[in-house]
């Protein structure tokens, strides 16, 4: 449960809530990115997919559990990728087939050359307005571009998602209750769709899940 830090995040609680509460529409198509060069650190154990998983598993998993938390379990899932150096899946991009029907993927990699460093973000196209968060920006990470009204910085409330997490996991042990914002077998499912996605990977065929 601990792992899944991004339904924690409060620029992702944000976009959460809005896709949930629709005050700018329906979703039309959402995209979630997260690319980085090689890690830096554990080289023995990255470098080594059977250990690792490769960038599928480390990094990518993140992005695949939120779409799950933000449009349900996806029916079926195609997904191109290739492996660099690890001997996993280096670099995966998604395409989901989801029960609203929007158009959402994500990419993952952590294939990207020396000094690229880690980049994440996503765009969220509503009927009405778009989201866009970039860590790159700083302060400005998440705009939002409303019909009719200028772009706008969203200023989220809320600290760090590693400490929302374990907060939350703490907080579970404590009442002596299972978790509400994440559960294990949320986790194990993450796991299963990025399997999905490894299985279309190497048939280059839609998976259903």
């Amino acid at each position: 449960m601990p792992a899944m830090c991004m339904r924690f995040w409060p620029e992702w609680t944000w976009v959460k809530k809005a896709i949930d509460e629709k005050p700018y529409g329906k979703v039309l198509g959402a995209r979630f990115r997260r690319v980085a060069q090689p890690p830096g650190w554990g080289h023995q154990h990255f470098l080594s997919g059977e250990k690792s998983g490769g960038a599928l598993l480390d990094l990518h998993v993140h992005d695949v559990d939120f779409v799950q938390f933000c449009f349900g379990r996806p029916r079926a899932v195609y997904a191109t990728g290739y492996t660099k150096f690890s001997g996993a899946i280096d670099h995966v991009v998604a395409q989901y087939q989801v029960a609203s029907g929007a158009a959402v993927f994500a990419e993952g990699a952590w294939a990207m050359t020396e000094g690229f460093g880690f980049s994440m973000g996503y765009t969220v196209n509503f009927e009405n307005a778009t989201a866009d968060y970039d860590v790159a920006r700083g302060a400005d990470a998440l705009k939002l571009f409303e019909n009719g009204k200028g772009p706008r910085t969203v200023q989220c409330e809320g600290g760090d998602g590693y400490v929302g997490e374990l907060k939350h996991l703490l907080e579970s042990i404590r009442a002596g209750r299972p978790p509400t914002v994440v559960t294990a077998q949320d986790g194990q499912s993450a796991v299963e769709i990025c399997e999905a996605e490894e299985r279309s990977i190497k048939t280059g065929l839609i998976v259903s899940l």
